[in-house]
């Protein structure tokens, strides 16, 4: 294991030397490398195992640890030499940016992403980021040209796969979206349409709609969009951080940007009168035309909405880039009760965006959809009492 070598060879100044293998939960990451890495260092004297940590301590005093990648914020604060992400496509691409990358700093540590294409998701940008950069190695190991598979075995397990699964996961196609993908078809086709670029356009002229999924720092997003004719043009897909989580914080943010609001819709759990602060919050810290979407009955409603639409709808490419990532990896999956078997949306880290998505098209479906900002707050009256000042627009709900 390469991680191993580089562990008692590598020398610099400070404290020992650290590593991480960081998969997608703690029991997988165990199931993957664990045997490996006692394996390889088994042979190296005094060197000492921790089996709760699931660490290595080499007789340099340098450590190898394994880590789950759903509890990645208790990387947050450590310096690391090195990381190794495995099956990144089921690890939330926050946990690179916001905490694992900023762990190399310190020492100018290095990293290695792996995994199984799974639609164009964290591990597609990084691939195709590795083609791009000089200073990034990439390889690509497709079973029909490594030969590490037997030839006859592999004739076998072609022909009792369904063709699309094999080219996911012997063909490294990322063209297949994960199984049970929600959008990644239609989000593919948006691509080949060029629908999805960076020469999306903005019209300053005209209103701009948020809607939003609210909830930790982390997991709060927000979309930024525009209703130009009929088309749904998405400018900005916005995550949490830990600058900026609060509602007021939101608000700053929101009000640095050049665009006229003309409504900003929260879910029906943030508003006030269910017991929720977020409302208030964000009136108070001075964003206009906060309305809550009243709630539908199943989750599912918002998805076909959305699903509905994608005709209509266009993506600032760079500016939502999270978002789309977050999309794409929306997914559903089968549970039963023992009963009936159910087909429901995965709650993970793709989903806080997903929810945020298909919120919009809820708002629409209501009739919430008007420009708010050209809504006067009070009636105006002419000097001729005869002739009233009367208003030219107007909204449902």
């Amino acid at each position: 294991m390469d991680m191993v070598g580089r562990a008692m060879t590598h020398q610099r100044e400070g404290p020992p030397c650290r590593y991480a293998l960081i998969g997608p939960t703690r029991d997988q990451i165990k199931n993957i490398a664990w045997q490996y890495v006692k394996q390889f260092t088994q042979d190296i004297p005094a060197v000492k195992y921790n089996e709760q940590d699931l660490m290595v301590t080499l007789p340099n005093n340098a450590t190898i640890r394994l880590y789950s990648g759903d509890s990645y914020e208790r990387l947050r604060g450590i310096y690391l030499d090195g990381v190794v992400l495995d099956e990144i496509s089921d690890i939330d691409p926050q946990a690179w940016y916001s905490v694992i990358r900023p762990t190399l700093l310190d020492y100018k540590g290095w990293c290695i992403f792996s995994g199984t294409p799974k639609g164009r998701g964290f591990l597609w940008r990084m691939w195709a980021e590795s083609t791009r950069n000089p200073d990034w190695f990439s390889l690509m190991l497709k079973a029909s040209e490594s030969n590490i598979i037997d030839a006859g075995e592999l004739e076998s397990i072609r022909a009792g796969t369904p063709e699309h699964l094999y080219r996911q996961e012997m063909e490294c196609d990322f063209s297949v979206g994960r199984v049970g993908a929600i959008y990644a078809r239609l989000l593919d086709d948006l691509r080949n349409k060029q629908m999805i670029s960076d020469n999306i356009m903005w019209f300053k002229e005209c209103p701009v709609y948020t809607s939003w999924d609210v909830g930790a720092p982390l997991n709060t997003r927000v979309w930024c969009f525009q209703l130009i004719g009929d088309r749904i043009v998405m400018l900005e897909c916005l995550f949490g951080d830990h600058h900026c989580g609060t509602p007021s914080e939101w608000v700053n943010r929101l009000l640095a940007k050049p665009y006229r609001y003309g409504g900003n819709f929260i879910p029906h759990d943030a508003a006030t009168d269910n017991g929720s602060l977020w409302e208030g919050q964000l009136k108070g810290a001075g964003l206009q035309n906060v309305r809550a979407v009243p709630r539908q009955i199943s989750v599912w409603d918002g998805v076909n909405l959305a699903l509905e639409s994608f005709p209509r709808l266009s993506f600032n490419e760079s500016a939502c880039e999270q978002g789309i990532d977050a999309l794409d990896q929306y997914h559903s999956k089968e549970e039963s009760d023992g009963i009936t078997i159910r087909s429901l949306p995965v709650h993970d880290h793709a989903s806080h965006a997903a929810d945020a998505f298909s919120l919009a098209f809820q708002a629409i479906k209501h009739g919430l959809i008007v420009d708010r900002s050209q809504i006067p707050t009070q009636v105006q009256r002419w000097r001729n009492p005869i002739r009233p000042q009367q208003a030219t627009m107007g909204f449902r709900g």
